[in-house]
């Protein structure tokens, strides 16, 4: 099953660039990750994982990247 999401992560203000750039070439087990930054203190990612399983371990992972203070899942749908 694919997982597809977009997530929203609100950063610490003095580390943006850097937090970004931690996201984007994180590396991840079973998921891929595109993210930009919207707006200051806020990046928005595309998730697309092998599986819920995945997905949530990569969100766990990118949860714990020096800077980023909170997510929000946005959106999230699987296909088979």
């Amino acid at each position: 099953m694919l997982v597809r999401a977009y997530v929203l992560f609100e950063v610490e203000p003095a580390g943006e660039g850097d937090t970004l750039e931690r996201l984007t070439h994180h590396s991840l087990g079973g998921c891929k990750v595109l993210a930009s930054q919207i707006m200051p203190n806020e990046i928005v990612a595309h998730l697309e994982a092998d599986g819920l399983d995945s997905f949530n371990a990569a969100l766990a992972e990118l949860l714990g990247v020096g800077g980023v203070r909170r997510a929000t899942t946005l959106r999230l749908s699987t296909t088979s």
